[in-house]
């Protein structure tokens, strides 16, 4: 399984976030970010690939926006790449 999570520096630029994509009819969700991703704030917006190509432009509108990451789950876990 793959998604895309988007990484801030801060936990309410998060949640905002992630409330305007879930009211914009995106499946999302609020997610601990990895500790492989070595960033943020602790929480982190996860998505599809698809809604990641919809939505990057704002994701990555704030001025607390780490970055995107790819998470591969795999047999032996999670693996992190950024993207």
């Amino acid at each position: 399984m793959e998604y895309v999570i988007a990484v801030y520096r801060s936990r309410n630029v998060a949640i905002r976030a992630y409330n305007y994509l879930s009211n914009s009819g995106s499946m999302c969700a609020l997610v601990s970010t990895p500790r492989a991703a070595g960033v943020g704030c602790g929480l982190s917006v996860k998505l599809s690939k698809s809604d990641f190509l919809r939505a990057r432009s704002f994701l990555a509108g704030s001025e607390t926006f780490v970055g995107f990451f790819l998470v591969k789950t795999t047999l032996h876990g999670n693996t992190v790449t950024r993207i």
